[in-house]
């Protein structure tokens, strides 16, 4: 049974059909395994589709995608940008820094890596060549950088875990904000060395703290969004669901109000973000049909059971769970990896006394690093796009964030009180 459900899947995925597709197309492998065979199998995807999208905390999710493609068009990255900028100055590595440190903060925005590298890689991208930053260089930091925006809340990752696994969606965003902010740091490391070594530096200031406070006033409407969004959240004046609809409003408020955004962006926004969705929710429907699927037969009791018995411990089932999802975001992306593979291994992971939501945290920020790894490497895709420079260039230059960038999953996934201390705050 298992052979032919994901022997099909991926010969499905082989056959370059999308990947929501062949979830499904795999679900037909249950057929001779379940009484009354095709209708019933028919049957049972099309509910669980329907019952999928038929959830009010999944509403959070439209409303944060639309919230990301209206900051996009409404010119919020560029605030975001020369704020990093000025206070990153003429330090060695500056732009690269204040790159990371832009890509943190629009991360908390969009909650998406591969938007978080257009937006800003968009930007920053040709200044750091203009000042000579090497192509390579600059591509893979911003490329490694863009992943912090799956990990820094409101991340759509993470809902999609939430409303899969049962997790409060609030406690995950809390889990992932300091994990975020740590890979960003660790990031920095490679970026100052490098820069120091080939003497890269960013512009210098034109002035001292007054004039950088100048900036950080320029930039207050970008920089209180997450403020209101996250603070929204955690002190509990709003739900995670209600955030999304807040954040929706504050984008288009503040993009009319600062002529960043027009009615044309309005709508290419809207579109944009209609056309994200909609793939979004018919993934998650047969993704679900799949698991349930599974559950029904159960495979998540099979596969922990061969598992413990080759091993029971504990550090090698967590360094087992880091290269799956690490290998599965280098060939699928991250909402499919969630979906797929968590319903699997989460049980196992409760089995040795894994709490769910670091384990969604370290799941979330292993496929924030696939996202940026071959051969699928969707942000290194972009990053290369916005260079004009070829993918295999970007992908030289990004090995040494990548490192750091496991570096910081590893301690993650192996010291979960990075994740769960900030909860004990707000309980």
């Amino acid at each position: 049974m298992l052979t032919a459900v994901f022997g099909g899947m991926f010969l499905a995925l082989l056959l370059s059909i999308p990947i929501a597709a062949a979830i499904g197309f795999s679900c037909l492998a249950f057929i001779p395994w379940i009484p009354g065979g095709l209708d019933r199998v028919m049957f049972f995807v099309g509910q669980r589709m329907v019952v999928t999208a038929d959830s009010f905390t999944l509403l959070a999710l439209p409303f944060f995608i639309l919230a990301g493609t209206l900051m996009s068009h409404g010119g919020i990255a560029k605030k975001l940008t020369d704020l990093a900028e000025a206070v990153a100055g003429d330090f060695p590595g500056g732009l690269g820094i204040a790159a990371i440190v832009a890509c943190m903060f629009f991360g908390a925005v969009s909650g998406s890596g591969p938007a978080t590298v257009a937006a800003i890689g968009t930007i920053i991208l040709p200044a750091m060549i203009s000042r000579g930053y090497g192509v390579g260089f600059s591509g893979g930091l911003v490329a490694c950088a863009g992943g912090i925006g799956v990990l820094i809340p409101p991340s759509v990752p993470m809902i999609v875990y939430g409303v899969n696994s049962g997790v409060s969606i609030t406690d995950l965003f809390i889990a992932g904000l300091f994990p975020g902010i740590l890979v960003g740091l660790f990031l920095m490391v490679p970026a100052y060395f490098i820069s120091r070594k080939k003497g890269y530096a960013g512009m210098p200031r034109g002035g001292g703290a007054g004039w950088v406070l100048k900036r950080v006033w320029q930039a207050k409407s970008a920089l209180l969004m997450p403020l209101i969004i996250l603070g929204g959240i955690y002190s509990g004046v709003f739900t995670p669901t209600e955030a999304g609809i807040v954040a929706v409003a504050y984008a288009i408020v503040l993009g009319f109000a600062t002529g960043g955004l027009t009615v044309k962006g309005l709508c290419t926004a809207m579109v944009e973000a209609a056309i994200i969705t909609g793939s979004c929710i018919f993934l998650m429907g047969t993704a679900s049909a799949f698991a349930k699927l599974l559950h029904m037969k159960d495979v998540p009791n099979l596969i922990s059971n061969l598992i413990f018995s080759l091993t029971t411990n504990k550090f090698l089932i967590l360094l087992l769970f880091n290269a799956v999802f690490l290998v599965g975001g280098m060939f699928i992306d991250t909402l499919s990896n969630i979906l797929i593979f968590c319903p699997i291994f989460l049980p196992l992971a409760l089995k040795i006394g894994v709490d769910p939501i670091h384990f969604g945290t370290f799941v979330v920020a292993n496929l924030a690093l696939g996202m940026a790894t071959p051969p699928m490497g969707v942000d290194l895709f972009v990053a290369s796009n916005i260079c004009k420079t070829p993918f295999e260039k970007v992908l030289r230059g990004s090995v040494p964030f990548m490192l750091w960038n496991l570096a910081a999953v590893l301690l993650i996934t192996y010291i979960p009180m990075l994740s769960l201390w900030p909860l004990q705050f707000f309980r």
